[in-house]
């Protein structure tokens, strides 16, 4: 006699909307983390001219990185509701 073992299986809709949850918390991170790594450098960047007397990786920082730590940044409060 064989006994059949009976699986209850998740409907396919909760599968999708915790799919959906996860990589919109995935994008939240990735888009954190390089916000969080774009102004570390800037950072750096500006206490090595401190240091150095130096202006040339100021003005690159100012250039390059600052509007794209502004850029990540707006976009990661525009994606979280309530921020």
């Amino acid at each position: 006699m064989e006994m059949k073992k009976e699986t209850k299986s998740s409907p396919l809709w909760l599968k999708w909307a915790l799919r959906v949850v996860l990589g919109y918390a995935a994008l939240l991170a990735l888009i954190l983390a390089i916000t969080i790594i774009v102004i570390l450098v800037t950072f750096t960047l500006i206490v090595i001219d401190g240091v150095t007397e130096s202006s040339r990786l100021g003005q690159f920082s100012e250039q390059y990185l600052v509007p794209v730590s502004e850029f990540m940044w707006n976009l990661f409060t525009w994606l979280v509701p309530g921020l």
